[in-house]
């Protein structure tokens, strides 16, 4: 049983730490997000924060990227 446990954890650590590399967010937090409750932490703070990878992708006129929903 600790063994099945081991090894899901493990992957659920593989796969937050890419999720949470490629959204612009350290990838440590996959560490926390492994732990019981923190898990939850973790979740609302990448659900509430503004993600690091838009703010860099964004444009110099205010995060305007001309997709053209503004333009009528």
């Amino acid at each position: 049983m600790i063994r099945w446990f081991a090894i899901v954890s493990l992957l659920q650590i593989v796969a937050f730490w890419k999720i949470l590399g490629r959204m612009g967010f350290p990838p440590w937090l996959a560490i926390m997000a492994s732990l019981p409750l923190v898990n939850l932490i973790v979740l609302y703070y990448v659900a509430v924060t503004p993600w690091p990878r838009d703010a860099a992708s964004s444009g110099p006129a205010g995060g305007a990227t001309g997709s053209g929903d503004a333009n009528f």
